[in-house]
């Protein structure tokens, strides 16, 4: 297949353990992406923190990234997971490729993941590998959330179209994984996604079941409010493993038929060598590869780890004075 720059991924990254995170998808990318694997990549640090060490920027120099770093108004910048949905929307000004997409700094691309190219016909792609919050009925337990969410937002969780999740093959309202999606740029998506979010983050709602550390459920909103044509992607382009699942997840099968590996927790050290383990047959290459990096450490200067520390628990605090405004539902 031939090689065509035709989308922009993007990712963030912020000092400590996230930096070789990035680096480390970035470069799967470059070494097992196929025709995505010259695609213009944004690594995007979107809010105030220690900057990224010179050995982070020398390895992105060498894989031919595009740093990116400011301060969005952001008044929820203590919300992590805000990160992306700021990043996203300020590559979308910027680059000039037909489509955008997003990739999680804990994914492994070890195979071209082809099914994220679009046709002609569509307008955004996404996977849903497992169910998660998501509902299947109005008895469900995530229910009572979702229906007010979206009349927050003048929505109705009954109009919402059905999709199956891989693992479980259960039947749910739209709901994404958004650790990694592809849209089109044209649609200028990402303000409408944010836009939705913080309308939710604004209206202060609580899941009784999932608190409020979440805000991929957007994902799917938004392009059900928006009238996107989509598609969802095949387990192998958003297959998770982690180490408290390694029971549902070591299927030989699934990971040789994998493009991208979603491994959350599974790169630190107490799991490492299990994880290498389970993927060496199937990917011996990437394997080889991997050994030689050793697991993911945090390398940053004291004085970075010092700083990050004091952010985290000022945002922690800010996330608890927000947790007790809300309504739980």
């Amino acid at each position: 297949m031939s090689h065509s720059p035709q989308t922009t991924f993007v990712c963030c990254v912020e000092s400590g353990w996230l930096e070789q995170q990035t680096i480390r998808m970035i470069e799967s990318l470059r070494r097992w992406g196929g025709c995505f694997s010259d695609a213009p990549v944004y690594a995007v640090t979107p809010r105030f923190g220690p900057p990224l060490a010179r050995s982070t920027h020398a390895a992105f120099e060498r894989l031919d990234v595009n740093p990116l770093r400011f301060q969005a108004n952001n008044r929820y910048a203590w919300k992590s997971f805000l990160n992306k949905h700021y990043a996203i929307a300020a590559v979308e000004e910027i680059c000039g490729t037909t489509f955008v997409g997003w990739l999680d700094s804990d994914l492994l691309i070890v195979g071209e993941p082809s099914d994220l190219q679009l046709t002609d016909e569509e307008d955004f792609v996404a996977c849903a590998p497992d169910k998660n919050i998501g509902v299947s009925s109005s008895h469900d337990p995530s229910y009572p959330y979702w229906a007010v969410a979206c009349e927050t937002l003048g929505m109705n969780i009954e109009e919402f179209p059905w999709v199956i999740t891989h693992r479980e093959q259960a039947r749910i309202r739209m709901y994404w994984n958004s650790g990694v999606f592809v849209y089109r740029r044209s649609t200028g998506f990402a303000k409408p996604h944010l836009n939705m979010t913080l309308q939710l983050m604004d209206a202060h709602l609580a899941s009784k079941h999932a608190g409020v550390f979440f805000t991929q459920h957007t994902l799917g909103m938004a392009v059900l409010n928006m009238g996107l044509r989509w598609r969802a992607l095949p387990h192998s382009h958003n297959y998770g493993l982690g180490s408290k699942t390694y029971d549902l997840w070591n299927d030989p099968s699934k990971i040789q038929a994998a493009k991208i590996l979603h491994y959350h927790d599974a790169m630190w050290p107490n799991f490492w060598e299990t994880l290498l383990e389970s993927l060496a047959p199937q990917h011996p290459l990437v394997v080889d590869w991997l050994r030689d990096l050793g697991p993911i450490s945090n390398q940053s200067p004291i004085q970075w780890r010092l700083m990050s520390k004091a952010l985290q628990t000022l945002r922690k605090q800010k996330s608890t004075d927000y947790q007790n405004l809300c309504r739980v539902v």
